[in-house]
């Protein structure tokens, strides 16, 4: 199969090397320099897959501008992933992510000539899908890359605009004249690790990229998905110096550089961690193992689960998920595990539950106000205000409650409550809460500063 694919790109591309294609994701200076601290530029990060038996099941590198470790990884005989995102620390969270130099999509089930032939009618002729400034031969499928001509920071409101461009992108590629896996469309995290280019596939071989086109802008990239996945609020790297963002922007200084704040998250209890490892282990069959695995990773963060519990967890289950392999060309491996488990990260807390049970064939009920009747549940709501408010604070005597005042003197009375809190114990719904809840604890944040 990678030989239709790879002598389709070699008749028309040219090949360039793993140095060549890391240095025009990450140009010269963007990344720190190797033994340099202070200049607060920031690092990519590999994961290697260690083999089975070692004491640990992954090994991190870090990236740095000279770029000498690819040339280290490519010798490597175990699989790797690099994302063309660049981070803070050693850990490849996504709120430790800082700018995303390439949106990166995997192709999977182009098998014939013909599916080569029609990918690049739809990019040249038919303009449906836009050109890919690399291709990557991955093994079995294809990576795309689009290299943006500047990078894109990771705040969230833009990571989540570019998450659903990046979705309704990956829906037209996988179309039925392109792969033959168009009824199962696989979509990946915009944090998406991807093979190592010039580092081993599934089937023994090494990945090998071929330019393809330019670089591109996300105007460009908006073109060809639909106005409502449009990445439209957002701004290109900022040439501020820390310094000068310390001025401009103190509030955010002091929470996210001095103080190392995180960014806030729901996190659920244990058992619904634990309860899906159970699903994961008794109901997933072929053809959703990764899904499954990939909303093991999802529960993880929200259940406040470490990423190395995680990681021991996952691996622990790939020998018994391979045994239910039908089809000689799909087992599930190590490397499918770590590459399900990049989704353990903030940005997918909040994934559908209609979403999760769809991926995985695996039929989940939601449990609504803990089974209680909307009466009885509202009944209790009053309650609990009643009793943290016992003189009607919250009321607004004019007429209908005003929902800021019952947020904000919750909050006051509760400081350390979560979102998810607040909506239960208020009775307010998850719209209204979401509306207020931030700018309260921001201004609850700078008055406690302020006393101190």
């Amino acid at each position: 199969m990678a030989d239709i694919r790879e002598n389709y790109l070699e008749k028309y591309f040219d090949e360039i090397s793993p140095r060549d294609f890391y240095r025009g994701i990450f140009p010269q200076g963007e990344l720190q320099e190797k033994g340099a601290t202070g200049d607060w530029r920031y690092n990519a990060i590999a994961i290697e897959v260690l083999p089975q038996g070692s004491r640990r099941n992954t090994k991190r590198y870090t990236i740095t501008d000279d770029l000498d470790m690819i040339d280290e990884l490519v010798e490597h005989e175990n699989f790797i992933l690099l994302s063309p995102i660049s981070y803070v620390g050693k850990s490849r969270e996504a709120v430790n992510a800082r700018f995303i130099y390439a949106l990166a999509v995997d192709l999977d089930g182009v098998k014939k000539e013909e599916n080569m032939i029609d990918l690049f009618h739809q990019i040249e002729f038919a303009d449906f899908l836009p050109r890919p400034t690399y291709i990557v031969s991955s093994g079995n499928g294809l990576h795309l890359y689009y290299v943006f001509q500047e990078p894109i920071p990771c705040f969230k409101n833009i990571t989540d605009q570019l998450a659903k461009l990046k979705h309704n992108l990956t829906k037209k590629l996988w179309n039925g004249y392109i792969t033959d896996l168009s009824e199962n469309v696989q979509y990946q995290s915009l944090f998406q690790g991807f093979r190592l280019v010039g580092g081993v596939t599934k089937n023994g071989g090494r990945t090998k990229a071929y330019e393809t086109g330019s670089k591109v802008s996300v105007e460009y990239l908006n073109e060809f998905v639909e106005p409502e996945n449009r990445l439209t609020e957002f701004a290109y790297k900022s040439t501020l110096t820390l310094e000068q963002a310390k001025k401009k922007y103190p509030e955010w200084y002091e929470k996210r550089i001095d103080k190392k704040m995180p960014k806030g998250a729901w996190v659920c209890k244990r058992d619904l961690y634990e309860w899906w490892r159970r699903k994961l282990q008794t109901e997933i069959v072929e053809g959703h193992r990764y899904y499954g695995m990939m909303c093991l990773a999802i529960y993880a963060k929200k259940c406040g689960i470490s990423k190395e519990e995680l990681e021991k967890d996952a691996f622990g289950m790939v020998k018994r998920l391979d045994k239910l392999t039908k089809n000689e060309e799909n087992h599930f491996t190590r490397s499918d595990a770590l590459s399900a488990l990049e989704l353990y990260n903030d940005n997918y807390i909040t994934f559908p539950i209609e979403s999760i049970s769809q991926l995985t064939n695996v039929q989940i009920k939601r449990n609504k106000r803990n089974g209680r009747k909307q009466a009885v549940h509202l009944e209790r709501a009053r309650a609990v205000q009643n009793i943290d408010f016992p003189k009607g604070e919250w009321r607004n005597k004019e007429g209908r409650p005003k929902a800021e005042p019952i947020i904000r003197a919750y909050m006051e009375k509760h400081p350390t409550a979560t979102k998810a809190e607040v909506i239960r114990k208020t009775g307010l719904s998850k719209p209204t809460v979401y509306k207020y809840y931030e700018d309260i604890q921001r201004e609850m944040l700078g008055k406690e500063q302020s006393h101190g």
